[in-house]
């Protein structure tokens, strides 16, 4: 059974230590920024992009977060990691295509990992089983 995801201080903290080492370069980690869909406004979240056969896409482990939301209410975004700021277009992947883009993030992210209900080695078929619980988007130049 995975771990439930809440945001709580040792999230919050995590996320802003994410932040910052994107905002200097550092690691893979990138800020994705969105406009809200009932503000407007700005909203920033980190996220480790992954790159498959030269597509690089966007997971979210933990479900549809506010940020997925706001990204299907408008795609077109902001990604930045250091001072390289680039606009892009976000498409959703759907389907049990998405299953080997979740199952490589899987591997990936040690950290997410624990909060994807998946068995404890998964396989692709598990991630295409429950594709709609990891949403995923292909970055698009736009």
């Amino acid at each position: 059974m995975a771990k439930t995801y809440e945001v709580n201080e040792s999230t919050r903290r995590i996320a802003r230590l994410m932040s910052w080492m994107a905002r200097r370069g550092i690691g893979k980690t990138q800020i994705l920024t969105t406009k809200g869909r009932k503000s407007g406004a700005p909203r920033d979240v980190p996220v480790s992009p992954i790159e498959l056969d030269g597509v690089q896409y966007v997971v979210s482990p933990y479900g549809a977060r506010s940020w997925v939301l706001n990204v299907r209410a408008d795609p077109l975004v902001t990604l930045r990691h250091g001072s390289k700021p680039r606009e892009a277009k976000l498409e959703e992947v759907t389907g049990p295509t998405s299953a080997p883009i979740v199952a490589a993030y899987h591997a990936r992210e040690s950290y997410a990992r624990k909060f994807m209900d998946v068995p404890e080695d998964p396989s692709q078929d598990d991630f295409a089983a429950r594709f709609e619980r990891f949403p995923v988007f292909a970055v698009r130049a736009r």
